[in-house]
């Protein structure tokens, strides 16, 4: 395996080329060689190394010498590197080695660096279940301990424990030796209830290690592991308020451990008091607390005063149980540099986002008739990404073309896109902030041509579905039911819109709605759904149908409709360039 160092493969790579030349001035040859550069690894049995190079030749490097080269003789040069004679007929067979050109640069840089990297998930088969959790080193103190127990009682009675209780109730075990960050976050996320806006299974909505990709996947963590600025990265993609710390480089002694000690000390004091939900969470080297292993994470349960301890929530529990450890011997295990990234760890504070937009009121008092609740930024391009998957999909019956009215085409894609993506997460993105403001403005989309023919549209393939189509899905029409004048509209409204349950409204409830997120819907989904939908000017026409103080509030909801799917241009991690 190639060295991981720069340095250290150029340094191959000339002393490679240097011996290949003392070879073939000694022997006087046209020296064709080939030289492996292999990596020899002091490995620990938690799968660590650190990589010191060697050239070893390969098994055989051969030089054709011209004199010899008509009668099929050929010179080796052995491991030793001495040159010994080495005789086969052109038609010898397995009994002799061949070696033919190579080309050493990509033996020595490799062809790609994706494939130099080792499984960090992977265990040779002679260490396989081996191993049943560890002792933990004299200096960390286990939870569930005597000494360990009175620990907690004191700070519980000290007030630095309040943090431990929400923590607790979603404690969770990695699924993959690699997986400490993912487990880790997803215990954190849980415990912010922030929603990801996706199904984890059945009925529920839930954060767990495989549905937390964004900037990276469980596949490549499971691979590579997760460093400390692809955690905050993913932490911010999933709808956490992420805020790193990086600590000082040990090696540097530079004045600024003091100052980054004092700074922990008072995070963690201040979050192990907070009545809110926050959280903290840890990245550091394993070696610096005298454990097994490399780097970790771990969020922190709580803080004792007089021992300067902070409670370790070790997500490995497999490995080592939720531990006391002392304050400074964290910080020197977060100072210790990675050797992936060549910088040292530190810590992440994480809160939740604002979780829904608030409300505000109009220049005429009044409240917005609809609001988006907070939808995660990976959550919104995975949403995205499955509507224009489905739309890509022809339709398997008649989309046009055959007497169907380009409204009933429009409808039934959206429907059956619908369908397809994650109706139930797509359900959330409208809903009802006043119901009195809404009837108004559906009464008064009512008059423009567009909205009015897709709410016909849809309420005909609600009422007749099939093609993909699931009806419970999808409400009947409440406010413009073409089968009723206007003037009877205005009783229409479901009495679950009254002020005290708008709660409950949306597009579950208000069939309507759906035509109106069509509408809002970014350009290119509504280019993907049907022509008649895809011009740039909808937005000015709904703005105009509206009128009065309804026109903005509804731009606001198309501006950030746009933001929540983005385009497939516009798909990349947000977080991740801006580190």
């Amino acid at each position: 395996k190639p060295p991981e160092h720069p340095s250290q493969r150029w340094l191959c790579l000339i002393a490679a080329m240097s011996a290949a030349s003392r070879i073939a001035a000694a022997s006087r040859c046209t020296c064709v060689a080939t030289v492996a550069v292999r990596q020899a690894s002091t490995t620990s049995h938690t799968g660590t190394s650190q990589g010191v190079a060697r050239i070893v030749p390969a098994a055989s490097a051969w030089a054709e010498v011209h004199n010899g080269s008509r009668n099929g003789s050929h010179h080796s040069v052995a491991a030793g590197g001495a040159p010994e004679s080495s005789f086969s007929s052109s038609s010898s067979s397995s009994s002799s080695l061949t070696a033919w050109p190579r080309d050493i640069g990509a033996m020595v840089f490799g062809e790609a660096h994706a494939k130099e990297r080792p499984d960090l998930g992977a265990v040779s088969p002679g260490y396989a279940g081996r191993f049943y959790q560890r002792a933990l080193p004299a200096a960390q103190v286990p939870f569930a301990s005597d000494k360990g127990r009175v620990i907690f009682r004191e700070a519980l009675l000290a007030g630095t424990m309040e943090n431990y209780f929400v923590l607790a109730e979603q404690f969770r075990t990695q699924d993959e030796p690699t997986f400490c960050g993912l487990s880790t976050l997803a215990m954190v996320l849980n415990c912010l209830r922030i929603d990801p806006m996706r199904t984890w299974k059945g009925a529920w909505r839930w954060f767990n290690e495989q549905n937390l990709g964004c900037c990276t996947g469980p596949e490549q963590v499971r691979e590579a592991g997760l460093s400390f600025d692809m955690f905050k990265c993913l932490a911010s993609c999933n709808g956490a308020d992420a805020v790193a710390h990086r600590a000082p480089d040990a090696g540097k002694f530079n004045g600024e451990e003091e100052a980054f000690t004092e700074a922990f000390r008072a995070s963690v004091r201040a979050t192990s008091r907070s009545q809110e939900r926050e959280c903290i969470v840890v990245c550091y080297s394993r070696e610096a607390l005298g454990q097994s292993g490399a780097g970790h994470f771990s969020p922190i349960g709580g803080y004792h005063e007089e021992s300067d301890s902070i409670l370790i929530l070790d997500v490995a529990r497999f490995k080592y149980p939720p531990h006391w450890a002392r304050l400074q011997d964290v910080v020197q295990g977060m100072m210790n540099v990675d050797p992936d990234t060549r910088r040292p760890r530190g810590w992440i504070h994480l809160r939740s986002l604002q979780t829904s937009t608030q409300l505000s009121r109009t220049s005429g008092d009044h409240l917005l008739p609809l609001r988006i609740p907070y939808v995660p930024a990976a959550a919104g391009r995975r949403l995205s990404e499955a509507l224009a998957l489905a739309l890509a999909e022809e339709m398997p019956a008649c989309t046009g073309g055959c007497g169907e009215a380009d409204s009933m085409t429009a409808v039934r894609r959206w429907l059956r896109a619908v369908c397809k993506a994650e109706p139930q997460v797509l359900g959330q993105l409208l809903r009802v902030a006043d119901a009195t403001a809404l009837h108004e403005v559906l009464t008064r989309l009512g008059s423009f041509p567009l909205f009015r023919e897709l709410c016909e549209a849809y309420e005909s393939a609600v009422a007749s579905p099939g093609d993909g189509i699931n009806a419970e899905f999808f409400p009947p029409l409440r406010v413009l039911s073409p089968s009723a004048s206007y003037s009877s509209r205005r009783g229409a409204w479901p009495a679950a819109a009254r002020e005290a349950d708008v709660e409950d409204v949306g597009l579950a409830a208000c069939g309507e709605l759906w035509v109106l997120l069509l509408l809002l819907l970014p350009q290119h989904l509504r280019v993907a759904v049907a022509e008649n939908v895809a011009g740039p000017r909808i937005a000015q026409d709904v703005a105009r149908a509206v009128r009065g103080p309804w026109a903005l509030p509804l731009e606001a909801l198309r501006e950030t409709l746009s933001h929540i799917l983005p385009a497939p241009q516009a798909r990349g991690c947000s977080q991740r360039r801006r580190q």
